[in-house]
This record gives structure tokens, C-alpha cells and sequence, in this order.
């Protein structure tokens, strides 16, 4: 399997108020119960999309999101995440014009959100990173540009943002040895999976990154042959994430190695 399919199977309370302050969010609203573990919906939705053959379940989601009240970076946040997700069911079932102009769509919505945080700029980057494999009128060059100043302005903004850390990582990972790539990858996952995977403990902010970043860094180790790396770092995410589907695909692989 090449690096670019891998990329593809990778791509309330009393802490209301304080999460507030980071989303532009000035007030409980009726959209704050849909919101709730709405990383988790859109990840479910998207599993059963492919049991259904039907986007209907991610759509819906999309639907609701479309009809809150109050329209904010939240709000346009798990959009632009639940559009990622139906790009990803595009692409897996090989629909790829479908993919793209979803994808795109995604990216704009993102690109137009006002006063972007360090969450917004993360998601950005990670989407146009993913982008890459489409073809465009825009240059690789300049996307990859892009990608680097979005995750700069999102560690700027906080440099303790895991998904931050993880899409310059997944960058420089993808990146051709020819072009620069290579050299900052372990370290930026280092980073990654040494960090919370929340500032705020809000259930309807993001969390998704860190499980992401132990899969990479052991493909990583994989790649390097260095297998007794590859083996720490995955007795490690397995304790974290025992049902983890791109880590546990290590477990046979580094059997016996």
C-alpha cells in the first residue's frame, strides 16, 4: 500500500463558558444538545455510510448544522469536518470528482470563517494537506504553502494544539525527500502524542489527532526499520486506543519483527 492510500485511510457544562470565549459563542443555544460529542456522531455516521451505501446519515448531520441559530465558528468548524468525512466516503468508493468538489467546498468554508482560531487553522491545514491528491489549476507548491502558514498561525495561536502538531507532521511525512520532507516528522509526532488531546474538556470540542499521530509516527518507525521503536510506540497507543483500526493493523505487521 503506497503512502497516498494510507493518507486516504488516515486523512456543556462548566466548561461551556470557557470554550465560549475560544468559538465566538455568546450564549447557550438549542444547537448545544446536537453539539454534543459531535466529533463522535460525524465519526459514526461516516463507519455507517459504508454499511448503509448511503451518505444519509453524514447529510443529516450536515442538514442540522445548517439549521442552527446562531451560525458561528463552531458551527462552521464540524461543517467543514462532516464535509471531509462524505469526501472521504467519495473517495473510498471511488467517486472522485465527487470527492474533490466536496472537499473544496469544505476547505472554502473554512477559508471564509472570520477571526479563525487555532482549532479553525488546524482543520484548514489538514484539508488542503489532503487536497494534494487532486488535481487542480493550483500549483502542490502553493497549497503546501498554505498548509504551512495555517499551521503556523495554529500553533501562534496555540502551541499546544495536537492537531496542529499532527498535520505538520502528516506534511512533512508526505512531503518528497526531493522537496524538503523527511527531516521534522518524528519530532512533530513526538510532540503530538505528548500533548492532551483537549485544552478545554468540552464535548463539542474538537479531539481527533492523537491516535492519528501514534499510527504515523509507527508507520514511521516502520519504514526506518527501527522495530523496537515501532513496538514501544504501539503497546503504548494500544493501551490508549485498543480498538484503534490503523493502529491495530501494526499488530501483525511488527508480529515478528
Amino acid at each position: 500500500m503506497n503512502k497516498l492510500n494510507k493518507l486516504v485511510l488516515y486523512v456543556s457544562g462548566v466548561f461551556f463558558w470557557v470554550s465560549a470565549s475560544i468559538w465566538g459563542y455568546g450564549q447557550t443555544t438549542e444547537n448545544e444538545n446536537f453539539l454534543y460529542q459531535i466529533q463522535d456522531k460525524v465519526y459514526d455516521a461516516f463507519l455507517y455510510s459504508f454499511q448503509d451505501n448511503s451518505l444519509n446519515r453524514l447529510k443529516d448531520i450536515e442538514d442540522k448544522l445548517k439549521q442552527t441559530v446562531n451560525q458561528n465558528q463552531m458551527v462552521d468548524y464540524w461543517l467543514a469536518y462532516t464535509k471531509y468525512y462524505e469526501s472521504l466516503y467519495y473517495l473510498k468508493s471511488q467517486h472522485g470528482e465527487e470527492a474533490q468538489k466536496t472537499l473544496s467546498s469544505a476547505i472554502s468554508l473554512l477559508e471564509e470563517t472570520e477571526s479563525k482560531n487555532t482549532e479553525t487553522f488546524a482543520l484548514l491545514a489538514y484539508l488542503q494537506s489532503f487536497s494534494l491528491q487532486f488535481p487542480t489549476e493550483i500549483s502542490a507548491a502553493t497549497i503546501s504553502s498554505k498548509v504551512k502558514e495555517n499551521v503556523e498561525a495554529a500553533l501562534k495561536a496555540d502551541s499546544t494544539n495536537l492537531r496542529a502538531w499532527y498535520v505538520l507532521a502528516s506534511t512533512d511525512y508526505y512531503t518528497p525527500v526531493a522537496f524538503g520532507g523527511g527531516k521534522n516528522c518524528e519530532q512533530h509526532l513526538l510532540n503530538a502524542i505528548s500533548l492532551k488531546d483537549q485544552t478545554t474538556n468540552a464535548p463539542y470540542m474538537p479531539s481527533w489527532g492523537k491516535s492519528e499521530a501514534y499510527a504515523l509516527l509507527i508507520e514511521f518507525y516502520v519504514g526506518k526499520e527501527n522495530y523496537l521503536k515501532a513496538k514501544e510506540y504501539l503497546n503504548e497507543a494500544l493501551t490508549l486506543y485498543p480498538d484503534d483500526y490503523m493502529i491495530n493493523q501494526y499488530v501483525e505487521k511488527l508480529r515478528d519483527k
